[in-house]
């Protein structure tokens, strides 16, 4: 069955801040209080969808500024994509489709807009998959305090 992407409801945001993963990933956990993280998630700005495969919630995605990593350098010619997989589901050779499902889906809501991705250097295979699916390095920045347990990143884009 094709992934699907569908507007966030509180239901579907609860069960994603809920999930937990495995070190090194652990530094996506998200551990803001649920209240505040639910309204955040659903304030239009944020477009936060879900991405649901046979029935189920398997991840969620974000577009605008809530995928950017503060210390970067971002222009706004282009849209900022955030993401996180259900952790049950990392490792299984579904993140291509994953990734395919989003990028297709930012190109629907924003046609012939640039898509861009800010990933940790650490995460060998996000990059891979992203730039799988043809997205290439732009840029590197470092940060002075750590953010997600990392201080480098690398940006990627669409074309």
């Amino acid at each position: 069955m094709a992934i699907t992407l569908l507007p966030a409801r509180p239901s579907d945001i609860r069960t994603f801040l809920a999930w937990r993963y495995e070190p090194p990933y652990d530094i996506y956990d998200i551990t803001d209080d649920v209240d505040e993280s639910i309204e955040y998630f659903l304030d239009p700005s944020v477009q936060c969808h879900v991405l649901v495969d046979d029935g189920e919630l398997i991840g969620f995605c974000t577009f605008g500024p809530d995928g950017r990593i503060p210390g970067g350098s971002y222009d706004e010619d282009a849209i900022d994509i955030g993401l996180g997989m259900d952790p049950k589901r990392i490792g299984r050779g579904r993140g291509r489709d994953f990734v395919e499902a989003v990028a297709d889906h930012a190109a629907a809501l924003f046609p012939e807009v640039t898509q861009r991705v800010t990933i940790a250097t650490w995460n060998d295979r996000a990059l891979a998959t992203w730039r799988g699916v043809g997205f290439l390095e732009v840029a590197r920045f470092s940060v002075g305090d750590p953010i997600m347990g990392t201080r480098d990143f690398v940006i990627l884009t669409s074309s």
